[in-house]
């Protein structure tokens, strides 16, 4: 089977977004292109890295300023993720002012091979891939969402800093 790559550039959507309660939460990444819905799993501690990150181009290239549009729907049903996100990596891309994404997948299911860097698009065992190219205003709708939706999570305990659960929470420092 030959490798999946997913080129999508001019997206109508981008946005991240969870399934289930806190605690047991799935995240996704979700892109919208000419009607048809991608979903792509991958970590919290990932979604966190990834919205900072955007974050801090915003701010190193100035663009952070300029009207945003807040999209506060749900994520596009039904989810069925394509693959799970592993290396992922972002670049500004100067001379067109926009933004470029891209992640690959955490393994190749025909293969035991494992890829701790994206890879280019000839190597066939290499697992499937997502490119994205974002203007800064997607990236500027996307990163308040994505902050709001990490942050909805189980309350901190004040003690230990670990979440407590909805049943209750063992802390490590209360005797």
């Amino acid at each position: 089977m030959s490798r999946q790559i997913y080129n999508l550039d001019q997206v109508e959507r981008f946005v991240l977004g969870t399934v289930g309660q806190p605690g047991e939460r799935a995240f996704y990444l979700q892109v919208r292109k000419a009607g048809q819905v991608f979903s792509f799993a991958l970590e919290k501690s990932q979604a966190q890295a990834l919205t900072e990150r955007f974050a801090e181009i915003l701010k190193d290239t100035l663009m952070s300023q300029g009207a945003v549009e807040r999209d506060v729907d749900p994520l596009d049903a039904p989810i069925e993720s394509e693959f799970t996100l592993g290396v992922m990596a972002i670049t500004w891309q100067a001379d067109s002012q926009l933004i470029k994404f891209e992640a690959q997948g955490i393994s190749n299911e025909t293969s035991d091979e494992v890829f701790e860097e994206i890879v280019g698009d000839d190597v066939e065992s290499a697992p499937a891939i997502l490119r994205l190219t974002l203007t800064p205003s997607q990236v500027r709708g996307f990163v308040p969402r994505s902050f709001s939706i990490i942050k909805a999570g189980r309350q901190p305990c004040m003690f230990c800093g670990g979440p407590i659960n909805p049943d209750g929470h063992i802390c490590p420092r209360a005797n």
